[in-house]
């Protein structure tokens, strides 16, 4: 999946500053819709239409087909989160475990395991 938008979710009826983001003629159009809406990255939803212009066009997806994909991928983020909650659960339970068992560098290295799954579920970088 690749960081740069290749679509953007707005939400209608469109408010009065939105309807004004979208209609100054201030940067692009694909800027301009990027102002107003949340940017969608990657994915398979197919374009049914493409507005602009063809220096600036923008391509539009079905609501439903957006909403479906933006419900497995919040799938996705619960099945992560409890992956990463296992993870600090099973680094908790060595570090205990390893007290007497291992040595301080491994103590050390499940410490940091748990902390970043910590640091993970908190929004932190990697």
């Amino acid at each position: 999946m690749s960081d740069q938008p290749t679509g953007v979710f707005v939400r209608l009826p469109l408010s009065n500053e939105q309807l004004g983001k979208l209609l100054a003629p201030i940067g692009t159009l694909n800027e301009r819709m990027i102002s107003i809406g949340a940017p969608v990255t990657g994915g398979d939803i197919p374009v049914i239409t493409t507005l602009g212009t063809l220096r600036d066009p923008v391509p539009c997806v079905r609501q439903s087909d957006a909403q479906a994909h933006i419900a497995a991928l919040e799938a996705e983020v619960v099945r992560l989160r409890e992956a990463i909650h296992k993870m600090i659960d099973m680094s908790r339970n060595a570090q205990t475990w390893s007290l007497n068992n291992r040595s301080a560098s491994c103590r050390d290295e499940l410490s940091a395991i748990g902390r970043l799954g910590e640091k993970t579920l908190k929004g932190g970088a990697a």
